[in-house]
């Protein structure tokens, strides 16, 4: 993968959403390379080339970033994140040549998930006692698992689920999940750059009316640019976002990056 800055586009280290990979979103990632450089980092235990992580938390997988992004050896770029990617994203820190984060549908907490409390509680009971029987395997690959792990069964979502099974390591899922089921509200800005926001203002998976709340208290150079793309589209593909992102975002998203960024 060649880091040689093409003209007009900024560089993007994007890091993808719970439970996907650079695979699955692979449409996503075409639609960005239209605006951006993409770099995409496929997490431990996410993708079968990958071995998990000894102890899977938060900071972990931060690190495991900032080594991946130390690797690359860009000059500058923006990183980004979908929903979960993002917490990771913004854990890793301020970071030499970092022009600024990209959050797209970001996850800020499990206060922030429209999941009742006792559902919560529910799968993390659930996920404990898989734990202790160290069945990770087995339940992961069990009918109920492959059949709601993405929160329906159709066509398409059959086909991505297979996808996650075949190549997601399953005590990192299970582990990965119960983080995001417990973990409780972070800062919206942990870096000392500009952020981007893009979200789905009726997104169905997280409480977008708090989130963007947050970011418009807590962040002094904030673009927040609006979707209408779904948490967990059925087709992940760049004609879906090309439909779900209007050209006057886009727009202002870089009329916002060219403020920071000579390279655009």
């Amino acid at each position: 993968m060649t880091n040689k800055i093409q003209k007009g586009k900024p560089n993007l280290v994007m890091i993808h959403s719970f439970p996907t990979n650079s695979h699955i979103l692979a449409g996503l990632y075409e639609y960005l390379t239209d605006f951006f450089n993409v770099y995409p980092v496929d997490l431990p235990g996410f993708v079968a080339n990958l071995k998990p992580l000894e102890t899977v938390n938060m900071m972990n997988y931060a690190d495991f970033l900032r080594d991946r992004i130390e690797i690359l050896k860009l000059d500058n770029y923006w990183v980004g994140g979908v929903s979960f990617g993002f917490s990771v994203a913004n854990m890793v820190g301020d970071h030499r040549g970092c022009r600024g984060v990209l959050a797209i549908e970001p996850y800020l907490g499990s206060e922030n998930l429209k999941m009742s409390n006792k559902r919560k509680v529910f799968y993390v009971l659930a996920i404990k006692a898989i734990e202790l029987g160290n069945v990770f395997y087995k339940v992961f690959h069990s009918p109920f698992i492959q059949k709601y792990l993405l929160m329906g069964s159709s066509a398409n979502l059959d086909k991505k689920i297979k996808n996650i099974l075949d190549t997601m390591d399953a005590k990192t899922f299970f582990e990965t999940a119960k983080i995001l089921l417990t973990s409780h509200e972070v800062d919206c800005k942990l870096l000392n750059v500009p952020y981007i926001l893009i979200i789905n203002k009726i997104d169905g998976s997280i409480r977008a009316d708090r989130i963007i709340s947050r970011f418009a208290y807590e962040v002094d150079d904030l673009l927040i640019a609006h979707t209408t793309a779904e948490h967990y589209p059925k087709t992940i593909t760049k004609e879906y976002f090309e439909k779900r992102i209007e050209k006057k975002e886009v727009d202002k998203i870089f009329e916002f990056i060219k403020k920071y960024d000579p390279s655009v």
